[in-house]
């Protein structure tokens, strides 16, 4: 047997091994079921390296954002969001802190990110959590913005929680776009990405601020001694699935004194209960819906402390909250 010859066998054996799948253990496998979907989309929010525009549309209007992420060689998690419309802002995070830097204002305010729905990292829980609480369900696969795009469907298995249509990139899991629809099958809010690179390029330098240099006044909202705070305050009667995932002591802006907030999810959605003693006269209880987008919220006094319950759920939902709202004895 010659050399050409076995160079022919050998490529003869590559292609036979290509065609029956022999090297599939290093390439990513294709999700085989909704949970392992709602696993991968969780996933690669977090891992991948990516860089776009996309825009987020509620009963308001829209907004336009471009964000970079990636992660580091540590496993920290860095990502950079620039507004695209309106006054001019950049947020910088590196993992759970948060650097909002306003021009116009020339100053800093370093937050946490505790809450809210931060596209595209909205699927948070683990997939048991979520399908206790949905009944997930895959749908067609569709060309969006130039990639297949898988969508899965989440519908509440109660009335305190939103149905929402996911659809993730099929090669790696990234979710493209999502809505948010209430009890009436409305569409109350939308995700889209409008342009996307997930080829990996993205460097930490990408990450910085144009602002970063400035010598500006910074706020923060919460202190270094006063993150995942005992408050003293509990929620005891929560609706089904919603779990306490942050508690901390906050100087919200604008505020005289810290307010104590604790931050609950099931796993998609999230809802923060903030309490804060009387600045004034209290204010008489009330509940709906807020102005900014698919926000409901409760308000109630108690003692001498203010309950505010705010989260992207039904009105129902708050209002359970805002009742099982007490000092931890």
């Amino acid at each position: 047997m010659n050399r050409n010859t076995d160079f022919r066998l050998v490529w003869m054996l590559v292609a036979v091994m290509l065609a029956t799948g022999f090297f599939s253990a290093g390439i990513a496998a294709q999700p085989k079921n909704s949970a392992e979907w709602l696993e991968r989309i969780a996933r690669s929010a977090r891992e991948l390296r990516y860089t776009g525009v996309f825009v987020h549309q509620t009963s308001d209007g829209s907004v336009t954002t471009r964000i970079t992420h990636m992660v580091d060689g540590q496993g920290n998690e860095h990502e950079k969001l620039e507004m695209l419309d309106g006054p001019q802002m950049e947020v910088v995070r590196r993992n759970e802190e948060m650097f909002c830097y306003h021009p116009e204002q020339k100053m800093v305010r370093v937050d946490r990110r505790t809450s809210g729905r931060f596209f595209p990292s909205l699927v948070t829980g683990g997939s048991a959590e979520i399908m206790a609480n949905y009944r997930v369900k895959l749908g067609a696969v569709e060309r969006i913005s130039g990639y297949d795009c898988q969508w899965v469907t989440l519908e509440p298995k109660d009335a305190m929680r939103y149905k929402q249509n996911l659809c993730a990139d099929v090669g790696t899991g990234l979710l493209l776009r999502a809505r948010l629809y209430n009890a009436r099958n409305q569409l109350i809010e939308q995700f889209m990405f409008t342009q996307l690179d997930v080829t990996g390029t993205t460097a930490k330098q990408n990450i910085r601020s144009r602002f970063e240099d400035k010598n500006w006044p910074r706020e923060y909202s919460v202190k270094q001694d006063l993150k995942s705070a005992d408050t003293g305050w509990q929620v005891g009667n929560l609706p089904a699935g919603f779990r306490k995932i942050n508690e901390m002591a906050r100087q919200l802006f604008g505020k005289t004194q810290s307010v104590a907030q604790l931050v609950f999810s099931d796993g998609l959605l999230h809802v923060s209960v903030f309490i804060e003693p009387f600045a004034g006269p209290p204010v008489p209880p009330s509940s709906g819906l807020s102005d900014d987008g698919p926000v409901s919220f409760a308000i109630r006094p108690i003692q001498d402390h203010q309950i505010t319950v705010m989260g992207e759920v039904p009105v129902a939902a708050v209002q359970m909250i805002a009742e099982g709202v007490s000092r931890r004895k």
